[in-house]
């Protein structure tokens, strides 16, 4: 008699793959793009905005910290926020009221520009502003400040109300309730926000006073490190402090001191243990970054993808149909990529005799593999790890096509080789009647006062199908000066100037573009059905794409995602197995707990989250 996998087994298994069909599942653009910038801190074309800060910088000419400076433009951001109202918020309103005195200081206008280029369709300005945050904190040693996406940007001002120096403690007071914080959450924001940074001359002159050089601004900082940590405290409870909110002559500029003493030094005391004064930064910032005007949902929390699938496109270079894709995988810091291990792409025809893989499986090794630094971002060089990519580049029979993929990961050391295949569903291609073409696709620039930049995109549509409207979706919000985002639709025509390619013929269309970061989405609508591509990059076009040549193709026989010999990698028990003759009872019982777990009941998988 065959064993059967125990009982026990079994439902941990079904509650890793329910947990994870409810969790992450791919494609899903909003979130692969906010956790790429999150853990790669950087855009497509690989400008990486973390490193501006990354580690701890200080600001060349001013040596003021970047840190601070980000941290502070959050939070000025944020300050204008009604919780009773639900107006205000982070909303990236703050590109637009640096004229205000409350908004006082060249970091804060230094700080917009270190932002200017990262915002896309998927991670708007304020999303920007609030990953910087989470930057700033963890580069300078400070906690790992959860992060949510999809905030909505303003364009235009916002209310009044940043707190100033030279308020009295019940404005203070009422500002910070106001923003839906009580007095023991201001002091401990107030701390978390001056751990970093300090004044300056040129901003605050009656705080601090000018150098007898007009050029080199004076600089005093709230304590006598440079990291993210609880000196700034320490140093106010012993006396010692030289925070210039503190100490200053003029009793009226001592915002600090009075905030912090408003309680008799209570919550002061309370944040003397750096491990206290950790965890209530990490709980205070992370609600400060969350606070959004009435009407914006948030992402859940974005967290690191241990796999991660990008750059799928099925498209036409050099007149062949070819797949490429990235395999992004984990790696921990100090430790290196075995020598041995083999990372197969696997995929399925979409056409044909052999289509969903029924005779065999098509199979092919990375045409090209890399490390990245684990530096790229703070947050992920804190987690520590670091990541290593492989690049797949495959031909593609035309009339064949391809319907879904997966990988498998070796390491020929005795373990059993990891498939990734989006928890059991496989990683499907949607479509293929639209397609990008962008070594056939241009952009030109034209410098001048309005630096104005001219796509040329071309799409490729299948032949056989007859659509009657063929449009993309070009957006762009890197605008220089945070102008309004371009938002615009443009109509594709066929373009015979083009020589059809393996089944497809080809339309076009132009874009005047003048921000930093365009993307299209390509749609074409055929009998009442709208096919699309969604968020393609225009970084590199024609010859500026980096030709990957195209690996050889094998056939072989593997299991298809979601079948029994991918799922079942929880090892049974040595007992308590069931009888062939209860196997149906069993069947039937698992069967209603993926039905009760789908409910939402109390059913609990002490599992972690994804």
């Amino acid at each position: 008699m065959p064993r059967r996998s125990s009982l026990p087994s079994q439902i941990l298994a079904l509650c890793i793959s329910t947990s994870s069909i409810l969790g992450y599942q791919w494609p899903s653009p909003q979130y692969d793009a906010l956790e790429g910038f999150l853990y790669e801190g950087r855009r497509f074309d690989g400008s990486n905005m973390a490193s501006i800060q990354h580690p701890c910088k200080k600001r060349s000419g001013t040596q003021a910290s970047i840190g601070a400076e980000w941290l502070r433009l959050a939070y000025h951001d944020t300050a204008t926020h009604n919780a009773a109202e639900g107006t205000g918020g982070l909303d990236g309103s703050i590109a637009f009221e640096l004229d205000r005195s409350e908004n006082i200081g060249s970091g804060m206008n230094a700080s917009l520009q270190d932002f200017v280029s990262f915002s896309s369709k998927y991670v708007s300005r304020s999303d920007v502003i609030a990953a910087a945050t989470v930057f700033a904190v963890a580069s300078c040693g400070g906690p790992l400040i959860p992060f949510r996406g999809g905030r909505i940007d303003a364009l235009s001002a916002g209310s009044m109300g940043v707190p100033e120096p030279q308020q009295d403690l019940a404005t203070h007071t009422e500002i910070f309730r106001r923003q839906g914080f009580t007095q023991e959450e201001m002091i401990t924001l107030v701390a978390c926000g001056h751990t970093l940074g300090g004044v300056r001359s040129n901003d605050f002159p009656a705080i601090v006073r000018p150098s007898d050089d007009s050029t080199t601004p004076n600089f005093e900082v709230f304590d006598t490190t440079s990291v993210f940590d609880n000196t700034v405290v320490l140093h106010y409870l012993d006396g010692t402090t030289s925070n210039p909110l503190v100490v200053e002559v003029n009793q009226t500029l001592r915002s600090d001191l009075r905030i912090f003493s408003s309680d008799n030094n209570r919550t002061m005391q309370s944040l003397a243990s750096p491990d206290a004064f950790a965890s209530s930064c990490q709980d205070m910032l992370e609600r400060m970054l969350n606070m959004v005007p009435k009407g914006v949902t948030l992402t859940e929390e974005i967290t690191l993808l241990h796999a991660k699938v990008s750059n799928a496109q099925l498209t036409l270079e050099k007149e062949v149909l070819v797949f490429k894709v990235s395999l992004r995988l984990t790696q921990a810091i100090n430790t290196t990529v075995s020598d041995n291990r083999t990372v197969k792409l696997l995929w399925c025809d979409r056409r044909g005799s052999n289509r969903e893989c029924l005779g065999h499986t098509n199979t092919a090794l990375p045409a090209a593999q890399n490390q990245d630094e684990p530096q790229i971002s703070p947050v992920t060089s804190r987690l520590g790890y670091y990541f290593v990519n492989y690049q797949f580049a495959v031909p593609i029979d035309s009339s064949a096509s391809i319907s879904m993929f997966w990988f498998e990961v070796d390491e020929h050391d005795g373990t059993t080789a990891s498939i990734h295949d989006n928890e059991g569903t496989g990683y499907k291609i949607a479509q293929d009647n639209v397609l990008y073409a962008p070594t056939l696709s241009s952009a030109t620039f034209q410098r001048g006062e309005d630096s104005v930049k001219t796509y040329h995109i071309v799409a490729a549509i299948r032949n056989g199908a007859t659509p009657s409207h063929v449009y993309l979706n070009a957006f762009d919000s890197a605008m220089p000066g945070y102008a309004a985002p371009l938002n615009t639709s443009v109509n594709l025509k066929l373009n015979n100037t083009i020589t059809p390619i393996q089944g497809y013929s080809f339309y076009s269309g132009v874009v005047q573009d003048l921000g930093l970061q365009l993307t299209v989405d390509l749609q074409s609508v055929v009998d009442g059905v709208t096919y699309m591509e969604d968020y393609l990059q225009t970084f590199f076009l024609n010859t500026d794409i980096p030709f990957t040549p195209s690996t050889t193709v094998q056939t072989t026989i593997a299991a298809m995602p979601g079948t029994t010999s991918n799922i079942a990698t929880i090892p049974s028990s040595s007992s308590g197995t069931i009888p062939d003759r209860a196997m149906d009872f069993w069947t039937l019982a698992m069967y209603l707990v993926i039905f009760t777990i789908s409910m939402g009941t109390m059913l609990s998988c002490s599992l972690p989250s994804l």
